[in-house]
């Protein structure tokens, strides 16, 4: 866990626009956001403002969470981790390659014929 920044302000769209300590911010678009105590605030979902100032907005999890957020507190954020490409696949997808692409082109039709 690491520290994102301190919430400037509370938008009326319900949205958080959190003063960024990270100097690179646009990597952290879908991470989660977490205050000291270990409580889930929401997810990243844009970055925002100047380069050398950035502004980090985050979507809360539910508008109960808006009524104990307080300004000027330090926020951290937890990276998810990206599946491997073998977890995404459905587990009965397989690749094919090789002669099996070639099927179906009758006898006349091969190549240099």
């Amino acid at each position: 866990m690491k520290k994102l920044g301190e919430i400037v302000t509370k938008t009326k769209d319900n949205l958080l626009i959190v003063k960024s300590y990270v100097k690179d911010p646009r990597r952290l678009v879908g991470a989660l956001v977490y205050d000291s105590s270990l409580r889930r605030i929401g997810r990243i979902v844009d970055v925002i403002g100047r380069v050398d100032q950035p502004h980090v907005v985050v979507k809360p999890e539910s508008k109960e969470i808006l009524d104990f957020i307080d300004l000027g507190i330090t926020y951290y954020y937890v990276k998810e981790r990206k599946r491997s490409s073998r977890q995404t696949r459905g587990k009965g997808k397989k690749k094919r390659g090789g002669k099996s692409s070639r099927r179906g082109r009758g006898r006349g039709a091969r190549r240099g014929v």
